[in-house]
């Protein structure tokens, strides 16, 4: 999830001074993925097929991986990247886990690692994640939202809104407004604050994380049809960044947790 003091369309990590390689090469990769997102290349064509996309992605970090025995922390957290954002999220978390077996002290970094948990059930250790990035990213409303998702699911929506993250600060619009929102009430004022917006491009953009958040909470508060509807939303975006993909996913989750089980 981007640092609070970038634009929301960035999704840079925060960078430290490492003895380490590893984490060091690590970091610059997560800022490499700012470059995909920048409001030039935002959209996709519409004809562009989002499996195709996620199929080469996963090629080429597979392919780094075999390249570079025994396969370095930062191929394998790239290759985990390409896999939950292609929604294979089951394949994703053991190359998340062997990137923190290498390299214990980029857990706290991971927070794609902490969105892979949830999606795979693993409520308490998603939420654990999440308040470990805070430690390193404090000012994250994304990062908020999520645990208190993970919360939500592992006990009860009343224990995730006792056990808010702070995270103040983020200037990112919507966010202040998404964080307000997490204690309860409703999305008035996230809408109001998108329909602010006057550049095309930063609305679009914030658009989308008011939608994908507004889903999530709609989830962490056990409404399907809200969590879908705004899901869905998000989901439709052309924008093909991480969290346009998790998106995706996540709308891919929700739809089949509705389908009654077949007996």
């Amino acid at each position: 999830m981007p640092l609070s003091n970038q634009p929301i369309q960035s999704e840079t990590m925060t960078m430290i001074t490492h003895p380490r390689q590893t984490l060091i090469t690590l970091l610059i990769y997560f800022l490499s993925l700012s470059c995909l997102v920048s409001p030039i290349a935002v959209a996709q064509s519409p004809s562009m097929d989002h499996s195709d996309r996620h199929k080469q992605s996963i090629e080429r970090a597979q392919s780094s991986l075999r390249a570079d025995p025994p396969g370095s922390a930062n191929r394998e957290v790239a290759l985990a990247d390409a896999l939950l954002r292609g929604g294979k999220v089951d394949e994703s978390i053991p190359h998340y886990e062997s990137a923190i077996k290498q390299s214990p002290e980029l857990r706290p970094y991971l927070w794609q690692y902490g969105i892979a948990l949830f999606f795979a059930g693993r409520f308490d250790d998603g939420r654990e994640l999440f308040e470990a990035h805070r430690r390193v990213n404090p000012n994250d409303v994304e990062n908020a939202a999520w645990h208190f998702l993970c919360e939500a699911k592992a006990n009860d929506i009343e224990s995730a809104r006792k056990l808010l993250l702070p995270a103040p600060g983020d200037r990112r619009v919507p966010m202040s407004e998404i964080l307000d929102r997490l204690p309860g009430g409703d999305g008035t004022q996230i809408a109001a604050a998108v329909e602010a917006i006057d550049h095309p491009t930063s609305k679009q953009s914030a658009r989308f994380y008011a939608d994908l958040y507004l889903g999530l909470i709609a989830d962490a508060e056990n409404k399907p049809e809200e969590a879908q509807r705004f899901m869905r939303r998000a989901a439709e975006t052309r924008m093909t960044h991480y969290m346009a993909d998790v998106a995706r996913v996540y709308a891919d989750h929700l739809q089949s947790s509705s389908k009654p089980v077949e007996r």
